[in-house]
């Protein structure tokens, strides 16, 4: 029984090494540092009322490793950026939209060990793996490798172009329209229920003409994206 339980470690053990190998490009030294970074606090054994062995910790110095990384490779790329400019533009590289991307892309969530019971994998729960991983990488292999692995993960996402993504096209069409003394208003075209999800059309009006339309499952979201085609139309841009 013991063999048949060390055999079974061994090869779980050489399926994750082949994993870090393929999505990361190395072969791990500490493998047990992957094993706990891919092990939700739902399976994650409790002792005297606490959580023991969780991916909590290295998530916790993955995302101070990556923020990190990001600070360093900004403040190296854009020397004429100023504090605020650079603070923006980490935001969006470390969003958890993008982190959570980065995850899918790197197939997390085939090799995460959880119990939900039956319930939906959260994508918060995939970009806090993906941390964990960073920190796994950077205690098992240090910061330049860490460092390099990051970067292509992340420009393999597009890293220069979130970069320079206006995300809040809302708050840019406001301020345009507020310099060029246009008035602006969104309007909702179509409400829609259905099995309890909610679906929301919305028209954005610029000096009483519609300048784009956005749908979503909440008014907000549904207003950015009307908001990003009026941007599309009025400057030209994606």
């Amino acid at each position: 029984m013991l063999k048949g339980l060390f055999r079974q470690k061994k090869s779980e053990n050489s399926k994750l090494a082949a994993y870090v190998k393929e999505y990361f490009g190395f072969k791990p030294r500490q493998i047990q540092l992957y094993e706990q970074a891919l092990r939700h606090s739902s399976v994650a054994v409790r002792e005297n009322g606490g959580i023991k062995n969780s991916n909590e910790r290295l998530e916790f110095l993955g995302d101070a490793v990556l923020d990190c990384i990001i600070a360093n490779y900004l403040y190296a790329n854009y020397p004429n950026k100023t504090e605020g400019d650079l603070t923006k533009m980490k935001a969006k590289i470390v969003s958890r939209r993008n982190l959570n991307a980065i995850g899918l892309d790197v197939k997390l969530p085939e090799y995460l060990d959880l119990n939900l019971g039956g319930q939906e994998v959260h994508q918060s729960i995939i970009g806090n793996a993906f941390e964990a991983i960073v920190g796994a990488i950077y205690l098992d292999k240090g910061f330049d490798v860490t460092e390099k692995i990051l970067i292509k993960l992340l420009k393999k996402q597009g890293l220069n172009l979130k970069i320079h993504m206006d995300s809040d096209y809302k708050s840019k069409l406001h301020e345009w329209c507020q310099k060029e003394k246009k008035s602006l208003g969104f309007r909702v075209l179509h409400e829609e229920q259905d099995a309890g999800k909610t679906k929301y059309v919305v028209a954005v009006i610029v000096d009483g003409t519609e300048k784009g339309m956005g749908e979503g499952k909440s008014k907000k979201s549904a207003e950015q994206l009307a908001a990003q085609q009026a941007c599309m139309s009025i400057f030209g841009e994606k």
